[in-house]
């Protein structure tokens, strides 16, 4: 999904819903990342017998998501102003040998939130 040089994209949540659950974690010492655990809420998107089934069924509109503590750190590391190669650093440094190969780790992550339609990936402005 990510094709060539990636590590000087810039990954940037799209907007979406989400809180932290649980008690601070491990974490930088970065203004505000927190390393608490995240839960993305993201609504359902139903084709019309789906919706038809939902409400007939009660089906909740929503799919909350709880990430692993390495995803909810990738998470709060996506700001917008911190590049791929920047993210894989402060992994690296957090959890060493428990997220080797830090930028394959890192990689499939952006993948899955790419996929999940929550990260959209961007070229620095110098290279626009």
């Amino acid at each position: 999904m990510i094709e060539g040089d990636w590590s000087n994209l810039i990954p940037v949540r799209l907007p979406v819903e989400w809180e932290y659950v649980g008690d601070v974690g491990l974490h930088p010492e970065i203004d505000g990342i927190t390393g608490r655990n995240v839960v993305l809420i993201i609504e359902k998107r139903f084709t019309k017998f789906e919706r038809f089934l939902s409400k007939l069924l009660r089906a909740p509109k929503t799919v909350r998501r709880t990430m692993h503590h390495t995803q909810s750190m990738l998470w709060e590391l996506i700001d917008g102003d911190r590049c791929v190669a920047d993210i894989c650093s402060i992994m690296d440094s957090l959890y060493h040998e428990d997220i080797a190969p830090v930028q394959d780790r890192i990689k499939a992550y952006l993948e899955i939130f790419i996929r999940l339609n929550v990260v959209s990936m961007f070229k620095p402005k110098e290279e626009e």
